[in-house]
């Protein structure tokens, strides 16, 4: 009987193409992580971003050790969730990648990963924001209704919001593009041979057994972010003169919470990204027996569009350490003080 070898054959040795070389040392996280550095160290030394913080309201020093007391810990505790996301993440992917052997195992975790940690980490600022930042103000403040959108960044929610819908629609599409063996999960691309009588080509594939995991944590994720944004908005100013400058706060909290939802959600996609595009990229089977080699062409219909995305797969992951390292300056908050206020439109409509 001659021994039959079938095997799949990608596009072409990388180490032969300098482009799919570049792509193969992008999709190394911790390679993402310093060019993100790079760029996150030219933006905060910039000098519209120290023109930005230092612009705004300037408190007396006996307004500044209150609002220091109510937000320094939030701030900090959003400083501490980011690096969390990028620790978590960073181990996450050395371990599961070098120190054990996953083959034929559904990780996963690997993709669920950041979301969860950035739904712990905004969970802790929730409970915080409850138990510490919503204590009973001084001098009542009279003021409109406030939601979750009202301290919300405008462009940062559009991203946010962007990622997480990209997040969902990738992982249910995959899922309904996915199949299974029998009873078993469904974690396979099926690419049928075109005009042969062989079994479809069957490589591992972000299925729903990856996908439903994703879906669960985003909606926690969702949920908690959703809960923190309100939190943040509703509760009472402390007194009418701190009015302005605890709004400036409360925006900056809002902002690290949204750019810590679409960094978290940005990492998931960008794995998930690079998982389809390298089962999609297969173009044709290979069967070695006794008698010689024959080959087959095959390709999946979406894998042009495959391609393009674990191509765009490393700026996300990038754009993702970018906001996350951005965030993590909020480790070193301190309030501005030793000016007097100066009363605005958005103080005046708050009384």
């Amino acid at each position: 009987m001659p021994v039959t070898i079938a095997s799949p054959t990608a596009l072409g040795p990388w180490l032969n193409d300098p482009a799919q070389l570049l792509g193969a040392v992008l999709s190394m996280p911790w390679v993402s992580l310093i060019l993100a550095a790079i760029i996150a160290v030219g933006i905060v030394t910039s000098p519209r971003w120290r023109a930005r913080q230092e612009s705004g309201v300037r408190l007396p020093s006996t307004s500044s050790g209150a609002i220091a007391t109510r937000y320094a810990p939030e701030h900090r505790t959003l400083g501490v969730a980011a690096i969390a996301v990028i620790a978590v993440f960073l181990a996450e992917n050395l371990i599961t990648g070098y120190a054990l052997n996953l083959n034929g195992v559904v990780s996963w975790w690997r993709y669920a990963t950041p979301v969860f940690t950035a739904s712990i980490g905004i969970g802790v600022l929730l409970a915080l924001i409850s138990a510490r930042g919503s204590s009973r103000p001084e001098h009542p403040v009279l003021s409109s209704r406030r939601t979750w959108l009202t301290f919300s960044p405008r462009i940062g929610s559009v991203i946010a919001t962007s990622a997480v819908l990209a997040l969902i629609a990738t992982s249910v599409a995959a899922g309904m593009a996915s199949s299974r063996i029998g009873d078993g999960p469904y974690v396979y691309l099926e690419i049928s041979i075109p005009n042969e009588s062989i079994d479809p080509i069957r490589p591992w594939f972000y299925g729903w057994a990856y996908g439903i995991p994703v879906l669960i944590c985003t909606a926690a994720l969702i949920a908690v972010a959703v809960a923190t944004l309100h939190a943040n908005a509703a509760r009472s100013f402390l007194r009418p003169e701190t009015v302005v400058a605890e709004q400036r706060e409360r925006r900056d909290i809002a902002t690290g919470v949204t750019r810590i939802v679409a960094s978290s959600a940005l990492l998931a996609l960008a794995g998930a990204w690079r998982f389809i595009a390298e089962a999609g990229s297969i173009s044709g089977l290979s069967i070695d027996g006794d008698g010689g080699s024959d080959s087959y062409e095959a390709f999946w219909r979406y894998g042009e569009i495959a391609a393009v995305g674990g191509w765009l797969a490393p700026a996300l992951e990038i754009t993702a350490f970018v906001l996350l390292l951005i965030v993590t300056a909020q480790l070193g908050y301190v309030p501005r003080s030793d000016a007097p206020v100066e009363s605005t439109a958005d103080e005046e409509a708050a009384r």
